[in-house]
């Protein structure tokens, strides 16, 4: 049974109750937005957390030799594994809710329903960010995969606002540019230590920008800000990638290692659902 291609406002298809205003239509967009962005914040305060742990164990390597290029690659496989079984789980989830039209309706016309998938998404990335040394790799990863699901539910809007068609050509897009910008990461010899910290204020900063242009109305500069963040989130699977290769070189018999797994699945995927999102919004100015 194919998916609904339902139009907001005027869509006839929609008819539980009166139409839906136009800050209903976008806040759960911007709440996916805005809680990706956070997200990333986390996850980069974690990662300059096993500092020390990749200090203790470059010591260790210089005296036993190098990892061997096979084990490197074994572990960014495990990564974009899961990464990728991740964005399968939130796919499958976003088509089978946006059937369920009184749902749609619910999420955009009862706020609190919206804020509360926001605040129990920053709550499982914050908790797995503080947890990530403790937790078992499987327990880890079943968080990981918790997560993907409520994405999935939030992504179910997506189907309300555009068509499958643009939806399936953006995806294609994004993971054609995401895929580009890893092999950046993966082959640049230079280090993009200096340029991920520059990545991360810029991060900052867009996210505040694009909190006060949603808030005052500022198409115009809404519509710019969809752009930079296009750049910025390439730039920034680019330095994940490079940091991920670099873990799987210093990392590689760490206990912590099935955590930082699952932490690199989840930092790349954020990077990926952000490049999709901010595409498909500059794919349609309506």
């Amino acid at each position: 049974m194919p998916l609904p291609t339902l139009e907001l406002p005027c869509s006839p298809t929609l008819s539980l109750s009166p139409k839906p205003d136009k800050m209903s239509q976008l806040t759960s967009l911007f709440l996916v937005l805005l809680c990706c962005g956070k997200h990333h914040l986390f996850l980069s305060r974690t990662t300059y957390h096993v500092i020390s742990i990749q200090e203790e164990t470059m010591t260790t390597h210089q005296a036993t030799g190098t990892v061997s290029e096979s084990r490197i690659n074994s572990f960014l496989a495990q990564v974009y594994l899961l990464m990728s079984i991740g964005l399968v789980i939130t796919a499958l989830t976003a088509g089978w809710v946006s059937t369920n039209l009184r749902f749609q309706y619910r999420l955009f016309t009862q706020p609190w329903l919206g804020f509360g998938l926001f605040i129990l998404q920053i709550i499982i990335v914050v908790g797995l960010s503080a947890a990530v040394m403790r937790l078992s790799t499987g327990a880890a990863a079943l968080l990981f995969l918790f997560y993907s699901a409520l994405t999935g539910v939030t992504f179910s809007s997506l189907f309300l606002v555009y068509t499958n068609e643009q939806i399936t050509s953006v995806f294609w897009v994004a993971a054609g540019m995401f895929l580009l910008m890893s092999l950046v990461g993966l082959v640049l010899k230079k280090d993009m230590s200096k340029a991920g910290g520059f990545l991360l204020m810029m991060l900052l900063g867009w996210i505040v920008a694009w909190f006060f242009s949603f808030l005052f109305n500022l198409s115009n500069f809404n519509w710019m800000l969809t752009f930079v963040g296009i750049a910025l989130f390439a730039g920034l699977t680019a330095w994940d990638t490079q940091r991920l290769k670099q873990m799987g070189q210093q990392l590689d018999s760490h206990p912590a290692r099935g955590g930082l797994i699952v932490m690199g699945a989840l930092s790349l995927y954020l990077d990926f659902i952000n490049l999709f999102l901010l595409l498909l919004r500059a794919s349609s100015r309506n």
